[in-house]
């Protein structure tokens, strides 16, 4: 009889099991943020482990799991998704370096153009100088800068762009066209951004709808992955030096 009537339910809404791949794209978005969210940030490692706050880098070191777990949700779970479903080569096609030598010039080109002089203008911010850099020990001790960027670029901003401008992004387009798909990743990764600095926030929203043009025209990530690293890591070094 329940069975029946979940049955039933299932079939009133539309159900179709065919697009179960579509279902569980648009369900991962806040199912694996809010796990994100509320589970593994830097301030819940310095919870689970409280011996972090006897180092120096402590907090830095926290923020690395942070990025390293983010990276595992982002991006491993959504390729073992996608290798379930028959998936994978589209997505894995998008991290080939293909297409960035061509249009690396443009990148560059945009990154000193746009991006530095964004990145300059966002540190003089009083709202962004209370939020940047995330480990706040980094203003006073450099020391574990070099490998903070690197995982900030490989671990969080490239698992960032794949999961958005990947996986969500490219695999709803099939399903419901390039312009929806473009607008629902923006949506939530705007969504994301919630209790960041205003400017910030704001800015994530058409940053989104660029971003996802990009990949579609390059359906290459690095390409977004370079910009969108570029303007987080200049508007730290801004505000650190």
């Amino acid at each position: 009889m329940i069975k029946s009537f979940m049955k039933k339910i299932l079939e009133d809404t539309g159900y179709n099991r065919k697009e179960s791949y579509y279902y569980i794209l648009l369900l991962s978005a806040p199912v694996l943020l809010t796990i994100y969210r509320y589970f593994t940030k830097a301030e819940n490692f310095l919870v689970y482990f409280p011996f972090l706050n006897d180092f120096t880098s402590g907090e830095v070191y926290a923020y690395l799991l942070e990025y390293l777990v983010f990276f595992v949700l982002m991006m491993i779970f959504p390729l073992i998704i996608s290798k379930i479903f028959g998936k994978t080569n589209k997505l894995v096609a998008l991290l080939k370096l293909n297409n960035l030598g061509k249009n690396l010039p443009w990148v560059l080109l945009a990154i000193v153009a746009i991006v530095i002089p964004s990145a300059y203008h966002a540190s003089t911010l009083e709202s962004v100088l209370l939020e940047y850099p995330l480990p706040r020990t980094l203003i006073t001790n450099q020391q574990m800068l070099s490998v903070y960027f690197l995982a900030l670029t490989f671990l969080y901003y490239l698992s960032w762009e794949f999961f958005f401008r990947g996986f969500l992004l490219f695999g709803l387009k099939d399903r419901y066209g390039t312009v929806p798909a473009i607008l629902i990743q923006t949506i939530s990764s705007s969504l994301v951004h919630i209790g960041k600095p205003a400017p910030e926030m704001i800015g994530s929203i058409p940053f989104g709808i660029i971003f996802g043009i990009i990949a579609i025209k390059t359906k290459n990530i690095w390409i977004v992955v370079l910009l969108h690293a570029a303007l987080g890591i200049f508007t730290d070094l801004f505000i650190i030096y």
